[in-house]
């Protein structure tokens, strides 16, 4: 790397495939990537924004630029208005550029600021030859794709911010990953958010916050700031020294390689582990699966008409033992056997209950019995951070009202590990079932005005959900599948099975958006078996039965009708059939297909 001082307070680096141009006077950076049109513009520091406070920063007193074994590093030092003292620090690589701050006293965080924030009462930002971002993250808009002047967010769980990317995410707990690029070349540059391990807690990774002070009247003129944020929302307290998150800059060729060169480079620096090695899972975690739901659905559907609150509520009704067996045995006679069936809302007392409805079922042990003599496991469906049946102490709160159950909370985590041991062990007061697919992880709390028991949040509240869930699990049955639908490989080690999660969507089918997200898990997850979900309920065309087939090509075939098929696609009017003798031919041929291809 070449370092070159152009006079007082101003410094060039040229890094290998960019050059960083530093002014201390005018508080501004500049990066120049090699091969590309791409030019960014930003502000120098940064700001760590308290609860009701704004960080300012006053002055720029100095900029050290020195060489080190690892790459150069930049420190720039800065006189803050909140704090005691505030560092934005630098660290150039022949590829790649890390910002991050440290800062010197007490406060509540709101806001980290990146490449944004105040210098001399004046909002300063970001400025690019850039006009497309690129998140990673899925959602229910199947937007993946942002225009610099908007702001989005990929949050931990699903209401930390009122923006696309982040209340309508599809997929729980993405990567915290984005890629910026201008539409006339194929070059990216990968920006994404990274820590230690222990210290994933903020809510959310923000593009374009909202400006402090409007410069004009005009809305479309406050929209130009851009920068990226760590949202924390008054849960990260500072009381002495404090090292923020890490922006992670890496350049790549093409989009394909924004999210796998970000997470290379988090596994190269410690802040993301290794993939869990591949292994050999039993033959049964790959059986073709059949989930109860869509036919709780229909059968509401039939009962109540097509009011889409009314169904939901009447559907929780039917996961009855005299349902779920009726709709087994109908499956069985049509050749349709799965090596899985999932009983889904809400066979149980209530949410936080290992023990079944006596109104629904007669004896589920017996039941599930029944099953294994039939070749076929039995998952529980569970609903992550209900409060229902949790006693209000041993809840989550938002300006003191229960929100989600806290599994910081020691009183709590007792109750879940027992729930768990009804789930899977085979003593003569529990069900012997053999996984579970965990719902509701978009309940994450995130936002403002939470407390909890141990002041746990972010990433690292799902962390520690799914490790308690795993490590109980697996106490009781080692084979004991766990199915989640969080993306982030954080998150790895305590995933058997993924899922694609409900693929609601605009397009008229949802094969586009299930090839997305089994995309996105093989790079996340490999490790882990993708349950493809469900698609006949989303797919507005009449060749729904003859798209179930593909689901192959990505995971295990996964089917949720086994009598009825509602399609509710929205704006569409609602169809309510039952399946026909060529759509179990359908499903029969890709139940054996896939059998065969995966002995």
């Amino acid at each position: 790397m070449k370092i070159q001082q152009q006079g007082s307070g101003r410094w060039r680096i040229a890094a290998g495939r960019y050059t960083l141009s530093i002014d201390r006077r005018l508080g501004l950076a500049r990066l120049d990537f090699a091969g590309s049109c791409q030019r960014h513009v930003f502000f120098l520091g940064g700001a760590c924004h308290t609860v009701g406070q704004r960080d300012d920063t006053t002055a720029i007193p100095r900029v050290t630029v020195r060489q080190k074994s690892e790459g150069v590093l930049v420190t720039v030092s800065q006189r803050s208005s909140l704090w005691k003292k505030r560092e934005t620090h630098y660290v150039l690589r022949a590829d790649s550029m890390e910002i991050f701050h440290r800062i010197e006293g007490s406060g509540l965080l709101d806001r980290v600021m990146y490449q944004r924030g105040f210098l001399e009462g004046n909002e300063r930002g970001f400025s690019g030859e850039v006009d497309e971002i690129y998140s990673t993250s899925m959602n229910f808009l199947d937007k993946s794709f942002f225009h610099p002047c908007e702001n989005f967010a990929i949050s931990a769980g699903n209401d930390a911010l009122p923006a696309a990317g982040g209340e309508n995410q599809a997929l729980a707990s993405p990567c915290y990953c984005a890629g910026l690029r201008e539409r006339s070349e194929a070059f990216h540059v990968s920006v994404g958010l990274a820590a230690a391990p222990g210290s994933w807690t903020w809510d959310a990774f923000e593009w374009n916050p909202p400006v402090s002070r409007k410069v004009t009247p005009a809305l479309c003129d406050n929209m130009m700031a851009g920068g990226w944020a760590a949202v924390y929302a008054g849960k990260q307290q500072v009381d002495g020294c404090w090292e923020s998150p890490r922006l992670v800059m890496t350049l790549v060729a093409t989009r394909e390689q924004v999210l796998p060169k970000y997470l290379r480079h988090c596994r190269q620096h410690g802040y993301l582990p290794k993939p869990p090695a591949r292994r050999r899972v039993p033959a049964w975690w790959r059986e073709p699966i059949y989930c109860t739901w869509h036919d709780q659905i229909g059968l509401a559907a039939s009962r109540v008409g097509h009011d889409l609150v009314a169904i939901g509520n009447e559907a929780f009704k039917h996961c009855t033992e005299e349902r779920c067996e009726h709709w087994l045995d109908m499956l069985i006679r049509k050749g349709c056997r799965p090596g899985i069936i999932i009983l889904d809302a809400t066979w149980a007392k209530n949410l936080n209950s290992g023990e079944p409805d006596p109104a629904k079922w007669h004896d589920m042990r017996a039941w599930v019995e029944s099953c294994h003599a039939r070749g076929i496991r039995v998952f529980a469906w569970a609903a992550a951070w209900s409060t229902d049946g949790v006693p209000a102490e041993e809840c989550m709160t938002r300006k003191g009202q229960p929100v989600a159950a806290d599994i910081t909370h020691p009183d709590y985590v007792r109750r879940f590990k027992e729930m768990i041991r009804r789930w899977f062990s085979d003593a003569p007061d529990c069900l012997n079932m053999d996984g579970v697919k965990l719902d509701g992880q978009l309940s994450l709390p995130t936002g403002a005005d939470l407390e909890n028991y141990s002041g746990v949040w972010g990433l690292e509240l799902q962390h520690l959900y799914l490790k308690t869930l795993y490590g109980e699990a697996k106490s009781h049955k080692r084979d004991a599948c766990i199915s989640v639908f969080s993306l982030n490989p954080y998150l790895a080690e305590f995933t058997d099975m993924v899922r694609l999660a409900d693929m609601y969507t605009h397009q008229p089918s949802p094969v586009s958006s299930m090839r997305r997200r089994a995309e996105l898990f093989r790079i996340c997850q490999p490790q882990a078996v993708v349950d493809t979900d469900g698609l006949l309920h989303f797919n507005a065309l009449d060749t729904y039965a003859a798209e179930f087939p593909l689901q192959s090509e990505v995971g295990v075939p996964c089917l949720y009708n086994a009598e009825w098929v509602y399609r509710s696609h929205f704006f569409q009017p609602p169809q309510l059939t039952k399946l026909t003798a060529e759509d179990y031919r359908i499903v029969k041929k890709t139940f054996s297909s896939w059998r065969r291809s995966n002995r």
